[in-house]
């Protein structure tokens, strides 16, 4: 068991209590004794979110700051140099990129501190970065920052491989590892009824409402499925665009009144039941992924999950029937159908990949991992 680590995380993250979950952890299982910087509040496309929890919430010190800026590189947390000399930190994790500004005061203050430092990395667009000039100065400035501040770069955690490659590629190689962003299996588990009472088939999107995110795919897809024994349920908790919204309200109101879709709202208190009742839950994302959280929650509930080949989905996803090209509308409607009609094939074959995430992807793994090179 370690001694005498005081830890500081700081992360945008710590809005919602579930991202403090693996910190708790630490505290408990390995002795690491955390303070938690978080955000008073936090603008995710334009909106205001507000901590959902409060102090006494967690077995943590957490410490709520001011910042300047709202975009994420820029973002910046007020007189955290007192708080790392009020308690004696020894290591700090930042849930930001090397190339912020955040990232930057840290470096200066390590060259007068004794704390490590580490990182939690999401940067996964360098290597297919199609503006020639955006990819050579984010290289420039990743090699800089390595030739100048490398020795107080302990280790940069990246959440796939995708992100490690991008990061190697620009000499980082000795520094990354690969960790998950791990779920809690105390809340994500299947469930213990196995009387299934459904005579559809539950078919399930969990996240943002926005273009990238690819929901015009799937309901492209679902307006040429040749089965006919499901029903949608889409969660409209976080409407990124109105506008998008707008575009696809006819789709949803078709659907609507042939008594296909259901519209809900899900927070995390209460997703894991929604999960736990879908047989299948579509990932069609048109934009890089940086992670799956979804996907390995939606699993370890019990759930079947096709999601589109693309960023870290297919790292989670690693078998090809449960895969579909971004965008390919017809390909994921034959998926669904083969799904819908062999459901009991299919779901006996998807058990290997919940085995994986159960094994590689819980919360559990993350601290092993983090606390292995505290």
């Amino acid at each position: 068991m370690k001694k005498n680590i005081n830890l500081l995380a700081i992360s945008h993250s710590f809005i919602k209590k579930i991202n403090t979950d693996v910190y708790s952890l630490l505290n408990d299982k390995y002795n690491i004794h955390t303070t938690l910087i978080c955000p008073l509040d936090h603008f995710e496309n334009k909106k205001k979110i507000k901590p959902n929890f409060n102090k006494e919430d967690v077995n943590l010190n957490l410490v709520f700051k001011k910042y300047t800026f709202d975009h994420l590189r820029l973002k910046i947390f007020h007189d955290l140099k007192h708080e790392i000399k009020k308690r004696n930190i020894t290591h700090i994790f930042l849930d930001l990129d090397i190339l912020s500004f955040q990232s930057i005061i840290l470096l200066f203050h390590s060259l007068f501190k004794e704390f490590k430092l580490y990182y939690f990395s999401n940067e996964n667009n360098i290597l297919d970065e199609k503006n020639f000039f955006k990819k050579i100065v984010k290289i420039i400035f990743y090699k800089l920052i390595y030739f100048l501040f490398n020795k107080k770069i302990s280790q940069i955690f990246c959440y796939t491989n995708q992100i490690k490659l991008n990061l190697d590629y620009c000499g980082y190689s000795n520094k990354t590892v690969v960790i998950p962003l791990g779920y809690n299996p105390k809340i994500f588990f299947p469930s213990t009824n196995n009387d299934n009472n459904n005579d559809k088939i539950i078919l399930s999107y969990f996240g943002r409402i926005s273009k990238k995110k690819g929901i015009h795919t799937l309901l492209k897809s679902l307006n040429i499925l040749k089965s006919n024994n499901w029903i949608l349920h889409l969660d409209v908790f976080d409407i990124d665009s109105i506008n998008y919204f707008k575009i696809i309200k006819n789709d949803l109101k078709k659907l609507k009144n042939e008594n296909k879709l259901i519209l809900s709202k899900y927070s995390h208190e209460n997703i894991n039941k929604a999960m736990r009742d879908t047989n299948i839950t579509i990932v069609p994302s048109e934009w890089n992924e940086q992670y799956g959280r979804v996907i390995q929650e939606a699993a370890a509930c019990g759930s079947i999950i096709l999601g589109s080949n693309i960023g870290a989905i297919p790292e989670i996803i690693f078998d090809k029937d449960f895969l579909f090209e971004k965008g390919d509308f017809i390909g994921l409607a034959k998926k669904l159908d083969d799904v819908i009609i062999n459901f009991e094939k299919y779901d006996h074959k998807f058990e290997k990949i919940r085995n994986f995430i159960s094994q590689n992807r819980t919360i559990l793994k993350q601290a092993e991992i983090m606390n292995l090179y505290l």
